[in-house]
């Protein structure tokens, strides 16, 4: 999720971008640590990127006539922990919001927040649980990357949501507006997240079956790595699903009108199909409250085919980086010189 430039401003622009810096930095460390247990391994951080960074720009259309994107980080996170997915998920955001006009400088600390630090952490700490309970690997990323995508949308509408209630003119109060967001993300979001559900186990578990000493030299299985499912795991998971799931019509806007989110979308359909929910639901939000969203500082995205050619050799060079180092977790075995 990206939140557009101007609509966090002040002190939280400010904390965020703190917290933002401190995901980063802790993220450089733990880069570090890792390069010297695992110098062989290096490349895989430049494939973290590489998927963070192309995964979180493509957009996806969705039936509700809007698009998004996952998010990527639930799988880095799993697989080179969850400060280095942390750390490279706030490279990424940096390089969108200078090159692609996604997101923006004043407001990478609460992206860096909810992409880096939610999706990371929550998809590596619900996987690490689901291995804990005997959970096979491929289930345990099914539940690794769903939590971890809804997770992402949470933690975003809930800092748009606090963001707005303190502008201006709000037009509903906080628990107000994660009604109205929440409802305007999920018929969207949700498909995407059984997506990334789907995509996290099925990596995972091929990386097993073609490198499983790759996945035991970074502890996300044991020697020998196979173990029994537990499928009463999936029920102790419900309720944390469901605990993610906006409870719509507990809150009530503050002015007691009722939530135009849905409208909003119906809107874009008959207008600009498919424009992206930054600005389907929370500019428009932001716009209503009193703090629309400034435009980039570099604007890229109004340069025409200036925005198509930097979409078109990051693509490149991403799939350059990928194509690459493929083998080293999805490749076929290439004994001890694997990383050449």
């Amino acid at each position: 999720m990206h939140i557009a430039e101007g609509i966090i401003t002040g002190a939280a622009a400010v904390g965020y971008t703190a917290a933002g810096l401190a995901i980063v930095g802790g993220g450089a460390i733990r880069m570090k640590k890792f390069i010297a247990d695992h110098p062989e391994k290096k490349p895989l951080l430049g494939m973290g990127g590489a998927l963070i960074f192309f995964i979180s720009l493509i957009p996806i259309p969705a039936f509700t006539g809007t698009c998004s994107h996952p998010c990527g980080t639930p799988l880095i996170g799993i697989l080179l922990g969850p400060l280095i997915g942390g750390g490279l998920a706030g490279i990424s955001l940096l390089l969108q919001a200078a090159f692609f006009a996604h997101g923006g400088f004043g407001t990478w600390g609460a992206n860096v927040v909810a992409l880096g630090f939610f999706g990371c952490f929550s998809g590596w700490a619900v996987f690490r649980l689901a291995r804990f309970m005997g959970l096979p690997l491929w289930a345990a990323g099914f539940a690794g990357g769903l939590i971890g995508d809804l997770m992402v949308y949470a933690s975003s509408g809930f800092i748009l949501g606090a963001a707005l209630s303190g502008a201006a003119t709000p037009q509903y109060s906080f628990s107000g507006y994660l009604v109205a967001i929440y409802a305007a993300y999920l018929p969207t979001q949700l498909p995407i997240a059984v997506g990334e559900m789907l995509i996290t186990g099925m990596a995972l578990q091929h990386a097993f079956n073609q490198r499983p000493e790759v996945l035991e030299s970074l502890g996300i299985v044991l020697p020998g790595g196979k173990t029994g499912a537990k499928k009463i795991l999936i029920l102790m998971l419900l309720p944390l699903f469901l605990a993610l799931t906006p409870a719509v019509g507990r809150a009530t806007p503050a002015s007691g009108q009722k939530s135009d989110a849905a409208a909003g979308l119906r809107e874009t359909e008959d207008g600009d199909r498919f424009a992206g929910m930054d600005e389907a639901v929370n500019e428009r939000l932001a716009e209503a409250a009193g703090r629309p969203a400034r435009d980039p500082y570099i604007d890229t995205e109004s340069m025409g085919d200036v925005w198509n050619l930097l979409l078109l050799a990051a693509g490149g060079v991403c799939g350059f980086i990928l194509g690459r180092w493929w083998h080293l977790l999805w490749g076929d075995r290439r004994g001890p010189a694997d990383g050449g």
